[in-house]
């Protein structure tokens, strides 16, 4: 028997099945660059059946399945949508502790929970797990800008808690974290913005805060040079209709 034929064919199919699962990884990312988040899905579970542990495939698949359940108005296809996604990033993050895109979409996942959280209790903690989160990735980069505006964000919701949020929150995490403030959100933003000025997300995020505190003339500043910008992810034409109607409660 030809041994060395054999292993020949082996070796052959192995990196034909290796240029295989990173051509349609390239293919998924190349459909996420052109805002075709379904498509993009398709190739990264593809990618996740030859290989299951494949980081960057875990990552963002998990991204584009919290995408279809942002957009979601079936509150069944939103669960079930957060909860492969949840699963997709908690495994990236076994993977590979150190990556900090693997932690941002874990943190993309509760903020998504966060919003549709049917209880105060819930609500906070998922609170807890992003500001945890967020702070890794800091720790893992500190020019990931991305991490700064998830703080910022953290920061302006918990400013706005309702009384009855604030109580649920004394009952079950024993208070509120110190130093909760909208001053701190708006200089997190800034911190965001200083390392990607053209972000339509940063923009209206800091023009919000500072809107709250009564600073318009900063804010409107802040929407116009929005509204300027060509979008760069999916979400920026909900984005952009955000900063339109902002513009106009301001004036």
């Amino acid at each position: 028997m030809n041994y060395s034929f054999i292993l020949f064919l082996a070796c052959s199919c192995y990196s034909l099945s290796a240029q295989s699962i990173e051509a349609r990884l390239q293919e998924g990312l190349r459909l996420e660059s052109e805002f075709k988040p379904e498509e993009a899905l398709k190739k990264y579970e593809s990618v996740l059946q030859s290989d299951p542990d494949n980081l960057r495939a875990l990552t963002h698949g998990s991204r584009m399945l919290s995408n279809r359940a942002g957009h979601a108005t079936d509150a069944g296809i939103r669960t079930t949508s957060l909860r492969r996604a949840e699963s997709y990033s908690l495994k990236a993050i076994r993977l590979d502790s150190l990556s900090a895109d693997a932690h941002f979409s874990l943190i993309v996942t509760q903020g998504l929970q966060a919003e549709s959280a049917g209880s105060p209790r819930e609500k906070i903690k998922n609170a807890v797990v992003i500001r945890k989160e967020a702070e890794i990735i800091l720790r893992l980069d500190s020019s990931y800008a991305l991490a700064y505006f998830v703080l910022g964000k953290w920061h302006h919701e918990l400013s706005k808690l309702n009384w009855f949020e604030r109580v649920a929150c004394d009952l079950f995490f024993g208070g509120l974290p110190e130093g909760i403030s909208m001053d701190k959100a708006v200089v997190y933003f800034q911190q965001a913005l200083r390392l990607e000025p053209n972000n339509i997300l940063f923009l209206y995020g800091q023009a919000i805060a500072l809107h709250y505190q009564q600073k318009d003339k900063e804010a409107i500043l802040l929407l116009n040079k929005a509204l300027k910008l060509p979008p760069n992810d999916p979400d920026d034409f909900i984005r952009r209709e955000k900063c339109v109607r902002l513009l106009k409660e301001i004036t």
